[in-house]
């Protein structure tokens, strides 16, 4: 259990790192060009919104991996502290569940998306970018996170070296 727990962090942790360390960076540079040259010169990007709306859903879709891999989601610390351990289990398999539901949509919606995009050739208006990479990059992600939530329900009832940090939030890099 140990060792998958690594691996999906490895994975988790590399796709947060692309968003943050690369995209982010690349999106601001491009954003504040853009404004630079509309504003002195009158003559913005023409890609720039594109390519900062593709920039910014990856940021974002790469990031959810990580947060959920750290126990990052929105939960009210004055109710999960207040509550006996048994409750906190039925809390935690509530949220996976919900999260399982959720992300099970997610990934059908976009491999559907991912087939229709890549058997018409979709690409985006000025940069020529293949729409079915983005709706990939959604079914990969919603996979990851999928596969994560279970293994957080079985963190979660039987407790082994990894995933210590479910309910007690100890667990340290």
């Amino acid at each position: 259990m140990l060792k998958i727990e690594k691996y999906f962090r490895a994975i988790g942790s590399t796709l947060d790192w692309f968003g943050g360390i690369i995209l982010l960076p690349a999106m601001s540079v491009v954003v504040l060009l853009d404004v630079f040259l509309r504003y002195v010169f009158n003559s913005p990007f023409i890609w720039g919104m594109e390519f900062t709306e593709w920039a910014l859903l990856l940021v974002f879709l790469y990031a959810v991996p990580a947060c959920t891999q750290n126990h990052g989601h929105v939960r009210m610390e004055l109710l999960i502290g207040n509550v006996k351990p048994r409750a906190q289990k039925l809390m935690s398999l509530f949220y996976c569940l919900s999260g399982i539901f959720i992300f099970y949509l997610l990934a059908k919606y976009s491999w559907e998306e991912f087939i229709f995009d890549f058997e018409l050739g979709r690409v985006t208006e000025y940069l020529s970018l293949p729409v079915w990479l983005h709706t990939l990059s959604m079914f990969v992600i919603s996979v990851l996170v999928l596969i994560y939530f279970v293994l957080r329900i079985i963190a979660v009832f039987v407790r082994t070296e990894a995933f210590t940090h479910v309910e007690d939030n100890s667990y340290e890099d």
